[in-house]
């Protein structure tokens, strides 16, 4: 073979290769790039004993978090909040720990409001009340907005907030019931973590770690 023509194969086996890299950091990029939260409403984004929820059962969760981060974002550093949310500190981001306590929080309220209604626990008058006027203060908050940016109706945020207070009801039973402090059974504390243990959690990373959280109601 002329050396002519073994100089065009080299080009062109480089060529191809160059090609075939692209190509894979194109699908790379697709697969951990950002996924956008309102096309995404109907995905299942866990599953807890064999029980589907979508991310719109976790929508009033991410909108919590993202407020209250929000928050502390502006009294960090008003001018450029993104400074507070990108921080790095006891070996993670401040934005990854942040969605993954939306994530915690739902899955405690998802548990404890199930068997609250395993066993005939309701709401009184007084805490649906009470839950309503919460909700309304939240959704208010939001803003027309937030509110479409959010993705889901008046209706299922009311639903949430009735299992957020379910679950809260249900956990300080279940605490007077063991004789412990009521924290010992947030999301944190020693005995819900042993009660977690007993059920079957599978959280759908590949969806979960993709969520651009921080930017779901607030800009």
């Amino acid at each position: 073979m002329s050396q002519k023509k073994q100089n065009l194969l080299f080009l062109a086996i480089v060529a191809a290769l160059f090609v075939a890299l692209c190509i894979s950091l194109w699908f790379r990029a697709k697969r951990l790039g950002k996924i956008s939260y309102l096309e995404h409403l109907d995905e299942t984004a866990v599953t807890i004993d064999g029980a589907d929820y979508p991310f719109r059962d976790l929508a009033v969760y991410l909108a919590k978090q993202e407020r209250t981060v929000e928050e502390q974002a502006n009294a960090y550093d008003l001018e450029n909040s993104n400074a507070y949310w990108n921080l790095h500190t006891n070996g993670s981001f401040i934005r990854i720990e942040a969605r993954d306590a939306a994530m915690d929080q739902a899955v405690h309220d998802i548990i404890f409001s199930q068997s609250a209604a395993k066993e005939g626990i309701q709401l009184t008058k007084e805490e649906t009340v009470f839950l309503e006027n919460q909700k309304q203060d939240f959704w208010n908050d939001l803003e027309e907005n937030g509110q479409e940016r959010l993705g889901v109706s008046e209706q299922e945020v009311t639903q949430a907030f009735s299992r957020i207070a379910l679950a809260q009801k249900y956990q300080q039973m279940l605490a007077a019931l063991k004789g412990v402090d009521n924290v010992e059974y947030n999301v944190n504390g020693a005995n819900y973590q042993e009660l977690l243990g007993e059920h079957d959690v599978s959280i759908h990373e590949k969806l979960w770690e993709r969520l651009n959280f921080g930017n779901i109601t607030i800009h």
